[in-house]
């Protein structure tokens, strides 16, 4: 059964590709009498405050335009998915390729089941990850979860 938040995805993605953005997420959920609906944006080279208030301008109108709350009070969220951001899709992995990841397996890869080391790409439903003796290939649908590997200084 789709969600209520499945009608309306499409639009809010199409609404972000249009001002330039990537729909990272969207996420709806209900806050005492308020509904909330996060929706999380990214794009190269990083995502502003303008950014974020333009798209927000834009959903919001395209939820009131369609009623998506049906006249009750709703909080709209929009932000960037930050420096610490969760790796999911096949297009997150391609877009930090030749940098350091964290990857949490279901299947383990060499008896580990979290592996480190450098993404060298990511297509076909399959990441390729250097984990420094060699390239490992490691199908995107055993990755329970991963993130960008951030060195500092």
């Amino acid at each position: 059964m789709a969600s209520p938040l499945d009608s309306v995805r499409p639009l809010i993605e199409a609404a972000a590709a249009g001002l330039g953005m990537d729909l990272f997420d969207a996420r709806f959920f209900g806050s005492g009498s308020r509904s909330v609906l996060r929706v999380t944006i990214d794009k190269a080279g990083g995502v502003t405050v303008a950014d974020c208030e333009r798209v927000s301008s834009a959903v919001g109108a395209l939820l009131d335009e369609r009623d998506f709350f049906g006249g009750r009070p709703y909080t709209l969220e929009v932000s960037s998915p930050g420096i610490d951001r969760v790796l999911k899709t096949e297009r997150d992995f391609a877009r930090i390729a030749g940098r350091e990841a964290v990857l949490n397996l279901s299947v383990a890869v060499g008896g580990k089941r979290v592996i480190r080391g450098v993404i060298v790409s990511c297509e076909d439903g399959t990441i390729t990850i250097d984990i420094g003796t060699e390239p490992v290939r490691v199908p995107l649908a055993d990755v329970v979860s991963g993130r960008e590997e951030l060195r500092f200084g």
